[in-house]
């Protein structure tokens, strides 16, 4: 189990999407709004893809992960791999958009060190896909913008707009084009620099997420982290839900890959 487990160390270690996303994507900041500034965040909300939007009550799905793909290059016994093949996965998102994921195994493994390694593959591939369901949830069951109703500063610069607040200590930043499709988030704080690059999709139900790079920088370099996302779709229940997602991560200089398909929906919707 060790080349498995080395390898989802790599991948899952350090992966910041969530702290990207979510520290500001839903607060509020200090300072008055414009009332141009809540029209434009209204305009900006709506022009994302919105699964409550489209009906969507709650869902769940297995998870299937590319074994072959991610010990790439490691050198494995069909012992390991029929293993592997015997770990299954599942997530739910209910009506409160909450995030379950569950797992087990086919067989028991035959010692201690084995159920350890066991263990750490549960934990780290459950790691590996909450966070990318948290960051793909932002974007199409939520919104990557504030509140309208929030305090938020927004600007018009060129042929953007720049929606700026602050999480706490961290100062985020949200820029646009003219038909709000985002370019970049920016979160800074005393001890590191963050951006989230999203790869969208203009449809006639908004702007839906392909895919985003994500990079997390400290001043000493030791835990700077790259992260590449690639999403695939399939239509469900007429709802547009993830179908495969490919991840490139590398972090201090070790690149790794990791790929799952979504499986077996189960939607429930209004």
């Amino acid at each position: 189990m060790n080349c498995a487990t080395k390898y989802f160390q790599v991948t899952c270690q350090r992966s910041f999407l969530s702290l990207l996303i979510c520290a500001g994507a839903v607060s509020a900041v200090h300072g008055a709004p414009q009332a141009d500034g809540k029209q434009l965040l209204r305009g900006a909300r709506e022009s994302y893809y919105n699964l409550r939007r489209s009906g969507l009550i709650e869902f769940q799905s297995n998870i299937t992960p590319n074994w072959e793909l991610l010990l790439t290059g490691v050198e494995s016994k069909p012992d390991v791999m029929k293993f592997l093949k015997g770990l299954h996965f599942s997530m739910s998102i209910d009506s409160a958009s909450k995030l379950r994921m569950e797992h087990h195994a086919d067989q028991t493994p035959p010692d201690q060190k084995s159920i350890d390694s066991r263990d750490q593959i549960f934990e780290q591939m459950d790691e590996a896909v909450s966070r990318f369901v948290t960051t793909w949830s932002v974007f199409t069951l939520t919104s990557p913008f504030p509140e309208v109703e929030s305090d938020c500063e927004v600007t018009e610069a060129a042929d953007q707009y720049h929606f700026f607040h602050k999480e706490g200590a961290s100062e985020v930043l949200t820029i646009t084009n003219k038909d709000f499709m985002i370019i970049e988030i920016k979160v800074s704080g005393h001890d590191f620099k963050a951006s989230l690059k999203p790869i969208l999709e203009k449809t006639e139900k908004g702007f839906i997420l392909r895919g985003y790079v994500a990079n997390y920088e400290t001043p000493s370099s030791a835990r700077n982290t790259v992260i590449k996302v690639r999403l695939e779709y399939q239509e469900v229940s007429g709802l547009q839900l993830p179908g495969k997602v490919s991840v490139d991560t590398l972090y201090e200089g070790k690149p790794a890959q990791l790929e799952w398909l979504f499986t077996d929906y189960q939607v429930k919707v209004r």
